[in-house]
């Protein structure tokens, strides 16, 4: 039977064949990076170049697909890779377990590349790979901030010309207005505002590395909400393939 058999149902045999020859990479394999790749794997993306450095921590498994018990201490490039392979064997993944920044983006991107997806968290790597992204003339979808949110209707996507009150949003729209970068980029962000029950305690300053590579305070997250914003990367990501 062919696994994709339901995709090709829906979207048409022309559709399915673009997204089968469709190259994708994915930068940050976290709670939206993660969604995000399974779903764009289990709609038969063909080749999948997954790029994240980090490992996977019991902190991340409240809202991680790569993230288990058994996956701990794990490098989750080489989770990902095994999971996207069990979904689509035929998937070709390019795995690059390396620290995004000016420099490795010389590497890490390529005009054969169909769509890019931003779901990174550090804002200079962020800033960086959307700037060289659009300078390449490759279409982006890029993920706003999903933390310290909790209600998915307020979850929306659009221009970065068209965010708005998430505070991660307006830096990144200011530091690619100072490149003389404004519109362009498809984003997927909240207009919920970021809340916080209690202060983090200093022992769990870990849930993540600045782009300096110092622990950074984390920020309350729940499954539903980088789930819902890494699958609406996934169908915006379709919609540029299929289009």
């Amino acid at each position: 039977m062919n696994q994709f058999a339901r995709t090709e149902q829906l979207l048409g045999l022309e559709a399915t064949e673009k997204i089968k020859n469709a190259r994708v990479a994915i930068f940050g394999l976290g709670a939206v990076g993660s969604f995000a790749t399974e779903a764009l794997a289990r709609a038969g993306v063909g080749y999948l170049r997954l790029v994240d450095f980090d490992r996977v921590d019991a902190s991340n498994i409240n809202r991680q697909l790569f993230a288990l018990n058994s996956t701990i201490g794990r490098e989750k490039a080489g989770v990902a890779r095994e999971r996207v392979c069990d979904i689509n064997p035929l998937c070709e993944v390019d795995l690059h377990d390396t620290f995004v920044n000016a420099d490795s983006l010389t590497d890490l991107l390529s005009l054969d590349l169909d769509v890019v997806v931003d779901a990174i968290d550090g804002l200079n790597s962020k800033v960086n790979l959307v700037f060289d992204a659009v300078s390449m003339g490759l279409p982006v979808v890029s993920s706003m901030g999903a933390g310290g949110k909790i209600d998915i209707s307020m979850i929306k996507t659009g221009d970065i010309s068209q965010t708005c009150v998430c505070p991660l949003a307006r830096v990144v729209r200011q530091r690619l207005h100072r490149r003389g970068l404004y519109e362009g980029v498809t984003c997927v962000y909240s207009i919920e505002k970021t809340l916080n029950k209690q202060p983090y305690k200093e022992s769990d300053a870990v849930d993540g590395l600045s782009d300096h590579g110092r622990p950074r305070p984390p920020i309350g997250t729940i499954p539903w909400v980088p789930g819902v914003f890494g699958l609406n990367m996934a169908a915006e990501v379709i919609k540029i393939i299929t289009r």
